[in-house]
């Protein structure tokens, strides 16, 4: 009775092309393993057991034919019967199915079988035609007493019939050491060689240079799933992509299933450059993968046992490079949180926080899954407080609680968003400070004046106090902010005063955030002068008082024509004047009206009564020193991050403190 071998071979879970002819290769080599451990069992005696695998190609340079051969035991009577039967449990204790064979015809349209086997002392030859179709599948047997002095088989795959033949030699030595690869880590495998025209590989030398076995363990991962050993190797990333960062499960010596984990313990940060992969092996794989070996018929929750039990040795086995890993993320949480405060909502702890995290995780992914924690904590608070306002105001248990519980979320909310704000103010000291510095080392020259006066507020506009976010005056004083109108840079003529093309830096009306007539509010003058300007060529002092004087007994409009002020004779006049407080610069102040020094030594100060106007004249160190110290001094009062977050932005803040002495910009 023939065999449907066409039938058997579309019902095999097999794939196709290229994939189908290393199947072929693959079933022949693992009969020769197989093969020669039998004879080193029953002998010590022969040579060590070697396997080779010569691959033909035609002039398209496709595969033509695969002739494999090994220095087993031979195919003596018992195993030359079990090839004449589909299903044979002849090789069941090593994992043999009786089917493998079938993929030779998978991929090539003929199969010849030589062997030498041993029998009563002598060596004996046999050759046949492998045709599973017909009644008996070792068509033309043909004994002979042998000239061979070694036992062996030769498998010769012929005529290679998939359409996709292509395969490079590179490509079959890498497949060979994934296939087999617990062969090789246990040091099972026999030498294997690969020819492929002029070109001959050393599989196994091949490998050894490129792999590491660094760990094996023994995990025991439930009663039904029993013992399972887990095998840790570093391997040449290049050797094999399935062997890269992957667990391997494996079964009858064969790799059956590659998990990639390249991701999850972000193992491209390698330091030693190498991949990692973790092999695992035991008798419930074994006696559980399919026939074809490429996967097995094991409940799914079985399956995921082993493979948690792998994640868990895995990382157990990682866990200095995962500790560099957590350390690295945690700098980057720590930075998100000093940029960023209010992510803090879901922070409670950084190294809590930290430990969750997947290694894989880079900054973007953090921050991302931080900004969506915020948004869904923020999209919580606002839902709770709907509902709060359409509830009826009944009395109910617990509800003052509630709304307490719910004050203080917004409460800590707005306190993060505050805290936030101060880190923008800090960047922006930094930015101001290194404009103290040489714009130009070289020729050691400063900023000019106007780059100072358009950071902390842009010239040539009018502005009010609804123009918040268009200036830095907070960095001389936070009530500057709230004045009703101040112009920066503007001819006074612009101002309404005829004929006056005076143009102080920064003039200041109405304190109060409106104009309140018949009170004489004092108006603000601020004069900038460049950094690093050692005799201060203009007279800062005299400038001011200039301005006052044209602008005594008049009225000062807005680009509207709209009366901001009328100045009076008695109105008063706070002046104040920022530049470096060089020997030059203390010299001529001390021969102004501004000639008395501040009691912390880092300014002057004075009154002119024939103006109505008290003087103050800073330095720009002093200026940003102390913004600087504010900034800080009410971060500290918000409190609610976490210490770890709060000690590293206390620093940043603290960091680098303004030198009023430093020499770059004092002489």
């Amino acid at each position: 009775m023939k065999f449907d071998i066409e039938g058997r071979i579309r019902n095999m879970r097999l794939p196709d092309g290229r994939t189908a002819l290393l199947y072929a290769v693959y079933e022949a080599v693992m009969n020769g393993i197989q093969a020669i451990e039998e004879r080193l069992a029953e002998t010590s005696d022969g040579p060590p057991g070697a396997i080779s695998v010569k691959v033909s190609k035609n002039s398209d340079s496709a595969i033509e034919d695969v002739v494999i051969h090994d220095n087993g035991i031979g195919l003596n009577e018992r195993h030359l019967e079990s090839f004449n039967i589909c299903d044979t449990m002849e090789k069941a204790q090593i994992g043999g199915r009786g089917v493998g064979r079938l993929v030779w015809l998978k991929a090539f349209k003929r199969i010849d079988v030589r062997s030498t086997y041993r029998l009563d002392g002598c060596n004996h030859s046999l050759s046949f035609r492998f045709r599973p179709e017909l009644d008996d599948s070792r068509e033309d047997l043909t004994r002979l007493a042998s000239q061979d002095t070694t036992q062996g088989t030769t498998i010769s795959l012929l005529d290679a019939k998939e359409e996709d033949k292509k395969l490079s030699m590179a490509l079959l030595a890498r497949s060979l050491c994934h296939h087999f690869f617990p062969f090789f880590i246990a040091g099972s495998m026999p030498q294997l060689i690969v020819r492929m025209g002029k070109r001959e590989v050393n599989v196994g030398q091949y490998l050894s240079t490129r792999l590491s076995v660094e760990r094996s363990e023994d995990v025991h991962v439930s009663d039904a799933i029993g013992l399972v050993n887990i095998t840790h190797v570093y391997v040449d990333p290049k050797i094999a992509r399935e062997l890269s960062n992957s667990i391997l499960l494996t079964a009858q010596g064969r790799v059956v299933q590659s998990i990639e984990i390249e991701k999850k313990f972000a193992l491209k940060g390698l330091e030693n450059k190498k991949a990692y992969a973790c092999v695992i092996r035991g008798a419930f794989l074994d006696e559980r993968v399919d026939q074809e070996r490429t996967s097995f018929k094991a409940r799914e929750d079985e399956i995921e046992a082993i493979k948690d039990a792998a994640l868990a040795s895995a990382e157990s086995f990682l866990s200095f490079h995962i500790e560099g890993i957590r350390t690295e993320q945690k700098r980057l949480v720590v930075n998100l949180l000093e940029e960023h405060p209010q992510l803090a909502i879901s922070v409670d702890n950084v190294d809590a926080y930290v430990a969750e995290l997947s290694p894989s995780m880079s900054d973007e992914d953090i921050a991302k899954t931080l900004f969506t924690l915020l948004y869904r904590h923020e999209k919580k608070v606002r839902a709770q407080i709907r509902r709060m306002e359409h509830d009826e105001p009944e009395p109910r248990p617990g509800a003052d609680t509630a709304v307490e519980m719910l004050l203080q979320k917004v409460s800590d909310d707005a306190k993060l968003r505050l805290a936030e704000y101060t880190i923008k103010r800090h960047q922006i000291i930094q930015i101001a400070r290194s404009m103290l510095k040489y714009s130009d080392p070289k020729k050691r020259s400063y900023e000019l004046e106007r780059s100072i006066h358009e950071f902390i507020c842009p010239m040539g506009k009018m502005l009010s106090s609804k123009n918040y976010s268009e200036h830095n005056l907070w960095l001389i004083d936070d009530l500057l902010s709230y004045y009703q109108f101040f112009a920066s840079d503007k001819t006074l003529s612009s101002l309404g005063i005829k004929g006056e093309n005076k143009e102080p830096d920064l003039l200041f009306l109405n304190p109060f955030g409106f104009r309140r007539e018949g009170t004489n509010d004092p108006v603000v003058i601020i004069e900038f002068k460049r950094p690093g300007d050692e005799t201060l060529s203009s007279d800062p002092i005299d400038q001011v008082l200039g301005y006052i004087e044209k602008l005594r007994g008049k009225t000062v409009r807005d680009i509207d024509g709209e009366i901001m002020n009328e100045i009076g004779q008695t109105t008063p006049f706070e002046c104040i004047v920022i530049c470096d407080l060089s020997e030059g610069a203390k010299s001529k102040l001390r021969r102004s009206v501004a000639q008395h020094p501040t009691p912390d030594g880092l300014g002057f100060y004075g009154f002119s009564p024939n103006h109505n106007a008290s003087i103050r004249v800073i330095s720009y160190k002093k200026l940003f020193r102390d913004a600087e110290l504010r900034n800080k001094s009410f971060f500290d009062h918000l409190g609610l991050l976490p210490e770890d977050v709060n000690r590293s932005i206390s620093a940043s803040l603290s960091r680098n403190p303004i030198d009023i002495d430093d020499p770059v910009t004092d002489s």
